[in-house]
């Protein structure tokens, strides 16, 4: 049974800063646009300031040709270089000013529906800031990492049974379906702090738990008309560090993506991530990670940020 997301993701843009991370993140951009029915791709570099010195075009007066337009030729040859898919239409950007603000807003005038970054642990740069993307983005948000596999051949997805839970999942088959990777769901429960009131211990309360979640599972696949034939990884958590649980498993199973859903919120000191999401993303990882959420929840306070 093939799902299909509500939300296809047609439009994507890449956020680039001139570093050794640019080829993973236009080959990973190459490869989404090989899966899913991508329409254009946005490549973006940000500068603080694109002007050259006043001294230094005395001193060199042969460098007359604007900085934007030597790094955007620079760029569209890279772009050539590494992606191949011919029916995408291509774009390269190249801005000047406040990278978050900009990316932000080209998100809205570009009507975007995936933002790829880069996650470095080994290569130099700082890059644009994943967390504050993260939190104020109104679309979902692709966070690539430096030696990441070629393909998607299993894809992990946490869940609670949310709407949110939901939407990512539906992300997950739609990559899954065109890719043939395998789908992998899991469920981290707890036990109740107060559970000894029942008069039963711990360990028989955690069965209890899982029971419920079973169920709950069911009553998800059904709500959602999810295949029945997926399976769910029940997780006990022990310690709070759902996270690192999230991690660790994705790790033994060979996982080439993590997709988790995002909640929304309205309170601008905690924008558009839920806790477990945000976690993930400052994670140090070796797992691409794929922050799910509902385009334009918070286009409203986004228009605030901006100030359009």
């Amino acid at each position: 049974m093939k799902t299909t997301t509500h939300e296809t993701i047609r439009h994507i843009l890449v956020a680039l800063d001139l570093s050794e991370m640019d080829d993973a993140l236009i080959r990973y951009a190459n490869m989404l646009a090989n899966l899913l029915p991508i329409e254009r791709v946005y490549f973006v570099y940000v500068a603080q300031s694109l002007e050259l010195p006043a001294n230094l075009l005395k001193e060199y007066p042969d460098l007359m040709a604007p900085l934007d337009e030597s790094i955007q030729d620079d760029l569209e040859k890279k772009v050539r270089g590494l992606f191949s898919t011919s029916s995408v239409e291509v774009n390269c950007v190249v801005e000047e000013g406040n990278a978050i603000e900009k990316v932000l807003k080209l998100c809205k005038v570009k009507h975007i529906d995936l933002i790829l970054m880069g996650r470095k642990k080994s290569l130099k740069g700082s890059g644009i800031v994943s967390s504050k993307i993260a939190r104020r983005c109104p679309c979902s948000l692709l966070l690539v990492t430096e030696g990441f596999s070629p393909g998607i051949d299993k894809v992990l997805v946490p869940i609670d049974f949310s709407g949110y839970a939901a939407h990512a999942t539906r992300r997950a088959l739609d990559l899954a379906d065109n890719s043939s990777a395998k789908l992998l769901l899991m469920h981290i429960y707890s036990v109740p702090v107060g559970y000894y009131k029942t008069g039963k211990s711990r360990k028989e309360f955690a069965r209890i738990m899982q029971s419920h979640a079973e169920k709950d599972y069911q009553k998800f696949l059904s709500k959602n008309q999810f295949p029945h034939d997926l399976s769910c990884k029940y997780e006990l958590n022990n310690d709070g560090k759902s996270a690192e649980m999230i991690y660790s498993y994705a790790e033994s199973v060979g996982a080439d993506l993590i997709v988790i859903g995002s909640r929304g919120r309205t309170a601008i000191s905690a924008v558009l991530m839920g806790s477990i999401a945000e976690k993930l993303v400052y994670r140090d990882s070796d797992i691409p990670i794929l922050i799910v959420k509902n385009k334009g929840e918070n286009m409203g306070l986004l228009n605030t940020l901006l100030k359009i």
